[in-house]
């Protein structure tokens, strides 16, 4: 978003930036899938798989969004805690973004979630 764009300056100059979580969207919870962060149900995992679509606000796709919250949290006290790096959510949140879709163009992700919203 603006943030990363004006690199936190100007336009992108957020006071609060750092009480933000990350967005969780779809493209954040398909990596840390992948590398084995989240861990699906086997059902949750074959509809994903399928395609089928995930309700919006349904428990599962809420659980999704939630656990991928608590992850780049957790990985954020995780980076400063044992390498001492003080990141903001939203850059974590930016890195696994980017990471991800590089991996999903070249073919190395698993299918992502689909919920029809407007919020992601």
């Amino acid at each position: 978003g603006r943030f990363a764009a004006f690199k936190g300056e100007g336009l992108g100059k957020f006071r609060d930036i750092g009480s933000l979580t990350m967005f969780a969207d779809y493209r954040v919870p398909q990596i840390l899938q992948a590398c084995g962060v989240l861990v699906y149900s086997e059902s949750l995992q074959k509809r994903i798989t399928d395609c089928v679509p995930l309700t919006a606000g349904s428990e599962e796709e809420c659980e999704i969004r939630a656990c991928t919250v608590q992850a780049v949290e957790m990985i954020k006290q995780a980076l400063k805690g044992v390498h001492s790096m003080d990141v903001l959510s939203v850059q974590i949140d930016w890195y696994l973004w980017e990471q991800g879709e590089k991996k999903a163009a070249a073919g190395l992700l698993p299918p992502h979630h689909r919920t029809l919203t407007v919020y992601y």
